[in-house]
């Protein structure tokens, strides 16, 4: 019987200090996108300001998306629409090695860079008043083109604002 108490115990311990390592972790978790958001506030406002090229086709293939090729030393933004499939391309052209972007994005699209680092991934906006959008850092190793891959319900329509990244050191 001692026996039984004793685990009775010790789960309900387990059970009153859950919420507090949750709460713990929320809390560092706002804590770290007030502190990209403080940090990065210069680039997060230039993204929050970027002007959309509006009710844009995004290209179904990567062959497509080439021939449309994006040079991200010009900020530049984009309302673009899904195609039938939910997927889309976009190229980069990265003329500098180790290039980073920051990118806003509706919160209904997925994005992928392959060959690049997603070294920061759904950062809270702070920054806009328009709040539905989430933040991507990016950085690129080498110089040439890059293939971005969007993903988003079929048909739907997403927001995209590619801001170089300026240096802070």
């Amino acid at each position: 019987m001692m026996k039984l108490n004793k685990v009775v115990f010790t789960s309900v311990l387990l059970l009153l200090n859950t919420p507090v390592f949750a709460a713990d972790h929320d809390v560092k978790v706002i804590t770290d996108n007030e502190q990209r958001n403080a940090y990065f506030e210069q680039d997060y406002a230039n993204a929050c300001t970027q002007l959309l090229q509006s009710d844009l086709q995004l290209p179904a293939t990567k062959e497509i998306a080439a021939q449309h090729e994006i040079n991200v030393n010009i900020d530049s933004g984009y309302r673009l629409k899904m195609n039938e499939n939910g997927v889309g391309y976009l190229q980069l052209a990265i003329t500098e090695w180790g290039e980073k972007l920051v990118l806003f994005s509706s919160n209904n699209v997925n994005i992928a860079i392959k060959g690049a680092d997603i070294t920061g991934a759904n950062i809270v906006n702070l920054a806009c008043e328009d709040k539905d959008k989430k933040i991507t850092h990016v950085n690129t190793h080498e110089w040439g083109s890059y293939i971005m891959t969007l993903t988003a319900a079929p048909n739907s329509w997403v927001e995209l604002a590619i801001i170089k990244e300026v240096s802070k050191g």
